[in-house]
């Protein structure tokens, strides 16, 4: 089975976030990272990336396409609603 997903408004994103090298963001719905991705692209050494997704599938294929942002990427198998107990 292969994994698909489309970035929903992907420049309209990146664009809203602003995003600061050295930033901390949080991505709650993973899927197959291409919001992440971008997001990573934009991060320095100090940024950080929290990317979350319930599906395990969603969770191995999005771990495979950001391999090369895993300094800056944490990735947890979760559901975003515990987004307060993941970022404590």
């Amino acid at each position: 089975m292969e994994f698909n997903h489309k970035p929903v408004m992907l420049d309209e994103c990146i664009e809203g976030l602003n995003i600061k090298p050295n930033g901390i963001y949080f991505d709650g719905t993973l899927g197959g990272g291409g919001h992440s991705k971008q997001i990573a692209k934009r991060l320095a050494e100090g940024g950080r990336l929290i990317a979350v997704d319930k599906d395990a599938e969603a969770i191995i294929f999005a771990g495979e396409s950001l391999a090369e942002f895993k300094d800056r990427i944490t990735i947890i198998n979760d559901d975003f609603k515990n987004s307060k107990e993941i970022l404590d």
